[in-house]
This record gives C-alpha cells, structure tokens and sequence, in this order.
C-alpha cells in the first residue's frame, strides 16, 4: 500500500470511529509506528485531524455525509439567493452540467418552470425527476452506481459517460473550499473522481459556494481555485478570501 492509500484508510477509520491511537493503526496496516506518527503529522498539517498523546482525533470541522433531505433544508435563504443568480447566468441553447448540489435541485425546479430552453446534464437523481417530462428542457441522466445517502450515481460508468460530453457551463458542488491552499474538497472519493471530469469537460465552471463553505473541507481535493471560472454566494466573502480569489482571476457573483 501507498503511502497516500493508507492515509486515505487512516482518514476513513476516523471518520467512523472519531479517534484512533498509533499502536492499532501500526498494527492493522503492518508499518512501524514512527510511520504511522509521521502519516498523522502529515494529515494534522493539512487540517484534517489532531493528533494527541498516542493517537489523533478526527477534526471536528470535517463534516460526514449527510442526506440531500437534510441539506436541502439547511440556509434555505442562502440557497436562493444563489439559484437566483445562477438562473441569470444560464442562456438559451446553452449546455449546463448540474452538479450534486441541494442549491442546484433548487435551481432545477426554477428552470422546470421557466421559459429557457437549455440542456441539462446531471448526475443527481432528484435533479432527473424535476425535469423529466419538461419539454424546453433537454435533459442527460448520468447514470452508474447509485449513492444512497447523497441521491446521485458514481462510479465507471458515470465517469466514462461525463467524459463524453462538453459542456458550456458547470455549475459545481462541493463540500468546501480552501481559499489559501487553493482547493477544493469533498467528502466521497468516487464523488472527487466525477467531479475532476466534470471541470475537464466545462467550459466555465461556477462553484456553488454559501458562506460555510469558506470554512469547511472534505477529505479528497478534486480542483484548485485555478479551475474556476467564479463563485457564486450567498453573501461576500471575507476579506481575505476575496482578495485571494480576486488575484487569482476568480469572479466573486
């Protein structure tokens, strides 16, 4: 096992057990323990756990999965603003990949009820059913390995189905970003993978960014800040993170 992969396990045994101590971990992965203390150094520096007196804890800013009913009830009012501004940005004739994103079903039952006529792309089932019968709007279902708890596919097939597709605009979810270091993170790998193909096949990418977001991360980066075309909020960034975004030729919506 790489040294990368069994990080990656480490991060994954914390998020289920919230803590985990250096002599079990030497142990189930059949390194020495000065390796295993170095792994969670290496993890404490990039901000996803602490580590303790034999041991690390799971950092408490790193969020689990949580089911699409929850989210989509979370800052509802911050969610609306975005879907208004992205509804604006959207053309008809364009082609828009809708991200795995509670913000974008909002979006979704705007445009079900709008006059533009576009083409959706999307992997999040909630988002298909939305649209399914609208006749403006032309929609692609990404289908795959369905994810329970998140409501979208995954996996191989997905992939090689985004992969095949350009797209005009990405309207782009994730769990947060990370403004100094310049990327951006989820919490599911397979979901990481998706993402990267999505940007590669936009043309602009917007991130669908409400204020937490600044201050949340997940495991896997799948972009960096040099991948966006824009953000888009709910309400202006701190300072700091404007200013960081605004030089690295990001636009603030």
């Amino acid at each position: 096992m790489f040294a990368q992969e069994r990080r990656s396990e480490i991060l994954k045994i914390l998020m289920n057990k919230t803590k985990v101590r250096v002599k079990e971990l030497s142990l189930n992965f059949d390194v020495s323990e000065v390796i295993i203390r170095k792994d969670l150094k290496l993890l404490e520096e990039e901000g996803k756990l602490e580590r303790t007196h034999g041991g690390a804890i799971l950092k408490k800013e790193i969020p689990v999965d949580i089911s699409l009913n929850h989210r989509k009830v979370v800052n509802l009012g911050g969610k609306k603003k975005i879907t208004n501004k992205l509804y604006k940005i959207i053309e008809d004739g364009e082609i828009v990949f809708l991200d795995s994103s509670s913000t974008n079903l909002l979006l979704a039952e705007k445009l079900a009820e709008s006059p533009k006529k576009i083409t959706v792309v999307t992997n999040m089932l909630d988002i298909m059913k939305c649209l399914d019968g609208v006749d403006k709007i032309e929609l692609i279902g990404i289908g795959g390995t369905y994810h329970s708890v998140l409501g979208i596919f995954l996996g191989g097939l997905a992939l090689d189905s985004v992969l095949k597709i350009n797209t005009q605009k990405l309207f782009l979810g994730g769990t947060g970003i990370d403004v100094q270091k310049g990327n951006i993170s989820i919490i599911d790998s397979n979901e990481a993978t998706l993402k990267k193909a999505m940007i590669q096949m936009a043309s602009k990418v917007y991130f669908v960014c409400e204020k937490d977001k600044f201050h949340s991360y997940g495991i896997y980066n799948f972009g960096t800040i040099d991948d966006l075309d824009a953000v888009v909020v709910d309400e202006k960034p701190e300072k700091q993170f404007e200013e960081k975004l605004r030089e690295n030729g990001v636009e603030i919506i």
